[in-house]
């Protein structure tokens, strides 16, 4: 990688040479019995940091200019804040829909205004099975809204602008399948699917560090190509794929693995695109991420700004001209690992300090966890409660004022320098070895953070790794808390809802419309064809998610990694 030629610290003063001596004398006598101090990510940190530690730094950069590491944009959150957009999503649609609605008079919305709509699909639909599936009993509609046929989305999109509404889709595997319901949905309304603004949690390459069933490798990223080449074609303004680098930080990588591991399978996204015949400012400028923030404020900001700064020159090296196609556009999702069944209230105070430092950071949208969430589906109260976090440190703190105010701190472009040189040594080894897909098929990835995660285990139950309530201020007192429950008739209403709607359909146009689903399949895998036109014409036949996914599992298989 190449850099700027960087602007060197400016000579040391008498003034402060004398200072930096009086503070040594000061400090002799109890210094030794200072307890060496490191970071999340292992890098060792001073208790003082000055202009000497700046003296490889390149400070001649601003916010919104190349490589972006003061931020995207020249002004910061001035003009418009961060998006609040928050995960939601259970029950059926009916349910889900009260929820957005909700959300909508709570305040949420995104830039300028428009509306955003961060919604979670259930495990079934993730998994492509439908409600009346046997594997779906007990699990339909309970982490995650249960929507499978032509009905559910165009309730979804019912009576919403198009033009100034983001619909973020956290489906599973089957996100080509979703997306396609919702493009039929969109015609129906007699709307152009170029009006569709949002998402695709296109994550495949997740299965690098959790064990859940998708397909086999190589035609895992064939899918998720097929699906960023339709997008471009059709749905310019979707986001097509979703680097999800929060789903790194729980399996338990460290702030830089979580770095280095994102870059790379950013990387690799690249690399199949251009192999794929794509252009580079076709496409990577509709990639985006999804990241982790912990409670470590400075070294979650430092990781912000060195992922912006690293991506834009990931960007520009494969061949990316477009400053707006050199951005790192990140949602970041609160960490929910660090969120702790003891003493529930007191994860408030580690969401307030995620989200500062997210916001800090430079982030372009935020989900704020309920204080809840480790131990079930938010209540009406913590949900508002969490929004309500983001929405004071929006218009209370005088956050929003000025652009990158961590810019300049000795420390801070410190540690982002240092945190920068860690990842890239871990994202070059990975390159060196094939590229994140090659580590998906070794498990190099998956060992490695399963190896942090064992280590950062044992840092808590020794107690080094402070948590108050778990190691540090431990309460026997019981607490009084009901959690969410999700209504047990939802299960059947979701199958009724899917039988009244295979009664109505013409099964006589659905049949042949999932044959050429499966002849498209084919046609992928050998390269000859498209899967996704055939999908959005399966659903405009009136094909569910499940019965398109049975389709494709039938073409590329179904994998389990060890």
């Amino acid at each position: 990688m190449t850099a700027q030629e960087p602007m060197t610290a400016p000579p040391s003063s008498d003034k402060f040479e004398t200072a930096k001596m009086e503070w040594a004398q000061r400090r002799a006598r109890y210094a030794g019995r200072l307890r060496p101090a490191k970071i999340l990510s292992g890098l060792p940190v001073k208790t003082v940091y000055t202009q000497d530690d700046l003296a490889d730094s390149d400070l001649d950069e601003m916010p919104g200019v190349y490589p972006f590491t003061r931020g995207l944009y020249p002004d910061g959150y001035a003009l418009t804040p961060w998006m609040q957009q928050m995960v939601f999503g259970y029950g059926t649609i009916e349910e889900t829909r009260q929820k957005m609605e909700k959300m909508v008079a709570e305040g949420m919305e995104g830039y300028l205004g428009h509306k955003v709509f961060n919604t979670v699909y259930d495990i079934p639909c993730m998994y492509g099975i439908d409600a009346d599936h046997p594997e779906a009993a007990g699990n339909l509609g309970q982490c995650g809204v249960h929507m499978s046929t032509g009905d559910d989305y165009d309730e979804l999109i019912r009576g919403w602008d198009l033009s100034s509404t983001n619909f973020s889709m956290i489906t599973g595997e089957n996100c080509l399948p979703a997306l396609a319901l919702l493009a039929a949905a969109v015609e129906r309304r007699g709307e152009p699917v170029s009006s569709m603004h949002g998402n695709s949690m296109n994550w495949y390459p997740r299965i690098a560090v959790q064990d859940v069933p998708s397909w086999e490798p190589q035609w895992g990223y064939a899918l998720m190509i097929d699906l960023i080449r339709w997008a471009k074609d059709n749905a310019p303004d979707w986001n097509p794929a979703n680097i999800f680098m929060y789903g790194l930080s729980e399996a338990g990588a460290t702030p830089v693995q979580e770095l280095a591991y994102g870059l790379a399978w950013g990387k690799s996204i690249i690399d199949a695109g251009l192999a794929a015949g794509l252009a580079p400012d076709e496409f990577i400028g509709r990639l985006s991420f999804q990241i982790g923030c912990t409670v470590s404020v400075f070294e979650e900001a430092a990781k912000f700004r060195a992922h912006r700064r690293m991506w834009a020159k990931i960007c520009r090296d494969a061949g990316a001209t477009k400053p707006s196609n050199m951005h790192a556009r990140v949602h970041v999702h609160t960490s929910g690992y660090v969120l702790t069944q003891q003493q529930l209230m007191n994860n408030n105070a580690r969401i307030t300090l995620q989200a500062l430092a997210a916001v800090l950071g430079g982030v372009q949208s935020i989900h704020t966890c309920s204080y809840d969430e480790a131990v079930g589906v938010p209540t009406e109260e913590s949900h508002r409660t969490a929004l309500r976090t983001q929405q004071i440190l929006m218009w209370e703190s005088g956050l929003r004022d000025v652009a990158d105010p961590l810019g300049g701190s000795y420390y801070v472009e410190k540690l982002t320098d240092d945190m920068e040189a860690a990842a890239w040594e871990i994202y070059n080894e990975i390159e060196e070895a094939g590229g994140y897909l090659s580590g998906i098929e070794t498990g190099e990835i998956k060992r490695s953070i399963d190896n942090s995660s064992y280590e950062m285990k044992k840092l808590i139950n020794s107690g080094e790794l402070p948590v108050v309530g778990v190691n540090r201020y431990v309460s026997d007192q019981e607490e009084n808390y009901e959690p969410f429950r999700v209504d047990s008739s939802i299960e059947e209403k979701a199958k009724a809802r899917l039988a009244r709607y295979r009664a109505r359909r013409d099964a006589g146009a659905v049949r042949p419309a999932l044959d050429d689903v499966r002849a498209a399949c084919q046609a992928l895998k050998n390269g000859t064809g498209s899967l996704m036109p055939a999908l959005v014409d399966a659903a405009r036949n009136g094909a569910t998610n499940g019965e398109m996914m049975e389709a494709m599992r039938g073409a590329f298989g179904w994998y389990v990694s060890e």
